[in-house]
């Protein structure tokens, strides 16, 4: 009965201690998975609040860089006309100014009386004058006065011829101012629609850069947080599947011990059920000796024992055989029960036992 307690209660801390453990497993394969989703989901949606607020920034970087050359253009579009008469004004210049344009052209005789049509006037009336002068003096020209004429002709030729000149070359420079002045405007014009563009190009670019810029920076953000969480998660992880081993193994370790206790416990209760067992087997065997010491006594001489035999001249004695070393006992093979001890060095006599049984 103690051996079997032993061992029920042994099987029941093993048992307990396995179910202890079982529960241990379903405990980390319940959360550990859940740690490990949580982590990953949380990864999963900072990247993709990252990435939308990317895609919403940069659509309104977007939105504002266009404005900006939208503007830029449309700012153009009120210059376009001082831009277009600077453009033929360069046509205009460069038409003038070509071998055999008007700016390239010298002043002849035909282009003096081109610019100055009042000159054959004043040639002619120099003229008439000097044959009325002759008509009064007799109708006759003599040579002075054809002289004279012809020095009027050509002193009234080359004033007015350089008057014409001078008229001709100043037509020809008011020409060019003129077409300098738009080209000139139409350059200023066109360097401050450029500038527009440019500034406008700038302004855009800086806002899609700083767009980028911030959207990448919400990435990293986002991807550094996403592996914090995953790498938080495994630790977490690892910590509670390292602790539940931990458990794991001190539950099975007592469990071990206690089955090493429970077998030890059934092994000392059949030891003392066995000492136990010889104990009261060389009691019984102590019981016989006496029984038969006293029947022989009693049938000597001495006061009724006649055979009672002197104790120089006892024979050695030899202890009786009960059988007990053949006995069959549980948990401990045969041969192992100790004998009776025997008595004739005691008391120097060996009484008889020949009807003994030997059980």
């Amino acid at each position: 009965m103690g051996s079997r307690a032993a061992n029920k209660a042994a099987q029941t801390q093993f048992q307990m201690a396995q179910q202890q453990a079982q529960g241990f497993r379903d405990v980390l394969g319940q959360y550990n998975p859940a740690i490990g989703t949580a982590a990953a989901n949380a990864q999963r949606d900072v990247l993709a609040a990252a990435n939308q607020a990317g895609v919403n920034l940069t659509d309104v970087a977007e939105r504002g860089a266009t404005g900006i050359t939208g503007s830029a253009e449309r700012a153009n579009e009120f210059l376009q006309p001082y831009m277009g008469l600077g453009e033929q004004a360069v046509k205009g210049m460069s038409d003038f100014m070509a071998p055999g344009g008007a700016g390239t052209k010298d002043f002849t005789f035909e282009d003096m009386q081109k610019y100055d049509p009042g000159y054959q006037f004043r040639i002619d009336q120099a003229q008439r004058a000097l044959a009325a002068s002759g008509a009064a003096r007799g109708g006759y020209l003599g040579g002075g006065a054809a002289k004279a004429a012809m020095q009027l002709a050509q002193n009234v030729a080359s004033s007015e011829y350089g008057s014409a000149f001078d008229r001709f070359r100043s037509q020809q420079n008011d020409r060019f101012g003129r077409f300098s002045n738009l080209i000139d405007m139409g350059g200023r014009v066109g360097a401050l629609a450029g500038g527009n563009l440019m500034t406008a190009a700038q302004q855009a670019a800086a806002m899609r850069t700083g767009a980028a810029q911030t959207v990448g920076g919400w990435n990293i953000g986002a991807n550094e947080y996403g592996g914090n969480a995953m790498q938080q998660a495994a630790a977490l992880q690892a910590q509670n599947a390292f602790g539940a081993q931990r458990s794991i193994a001190d539950l099975m370790t007592g469990g071990a011990a206690a089955q090493a206790a429970g077998q030890v416990g059934s092994a000392n209760a059949w030891s003392g059920m066995l000492g136990g067992i010889a104990g009261a087997a060389n009691q019984v065997g102590g019981y016989y000796q006496q029984k038969d010491l006293l029947k022989q006594m009693q049938q000597g001489g001495y006061g009724g024992y006649g055979g009672f035999t002197p104790y120089g001249a006892a024979r050695p004695y030899s202890p009786p055989s009960y059988g007990w070393s053949n006995m069959p006992t549980p948990g401990m093979p045969q041969g192992m029960w100790p004998s009776a001890p025997g008595y004739g060095d005691v008391y120097g006599w060996r009484p008889g036992y020949g009807n003994y049984p030997s059980r």
